[in-house]
């Protein structure tokens, strides 16, 4: 985040101060940008502060919704994880303009991502089944 806060800032005032402006800066900000989503996701997991649809919360209650979020989020992770393959096959032969580095770059930064979210999500999963037999063994 600090690397991309400086970017933008090197580019603002190099805008309005020096008149010219970097042509590589808005591009690998939004490069950072879409890591630092991917590192958010992966805390968002482990905090448990994903999404919730109310309509799951009032019908199911305990840790059973605490297992069907996690099952809920691996899939869809997985998901992601997977198509980001197609993605990396596809971009084998494109650059990016103004950087021109290899797109595969970036679509190999979004599976990693989603696979380090995939495995959290497993933890979670794993944690959250404990904890159901903690539960039963109590009762």
């Amino acid at each position: 985040m600090v690397i991309m806060m400086t970017v933008i800032f090197v580019q603002t005032m190099t805008r309005y101060v020096v008149f010219y402006s970097i042509p590589w800066s808005e591009e690998l900000s939004r490069y950072l940008y879409v890591t630092l989503t991917l590192l958010g996701v992966n805390l968002a997991v482990t905090s448990k502060q994903l999404v919730r649809i109310d309509i799951i919360d009032n019908f199911v209650k305990g840790n059973t919704l605490n297992v069907i979020r996690c099952v809920l989020a691996f899939v869809i992770t997985v998901i992601f994880f997977y198509s980001s393959f197609g993605m990396i096959d596809v971009s084998q032969y494109q650059h990016s303009p103004a950087l021109g580095i290899s797109m595969q770059i970036m679509y190999v930064i979004l599976g990693i991502g989603f696979f380090m979210s995939a495995v959290a999500c497993l933890f979670e999963l794993v944690d959250a089944l404990k904890d159901g037999k903690k539960q039963g063994s109590e009762e």
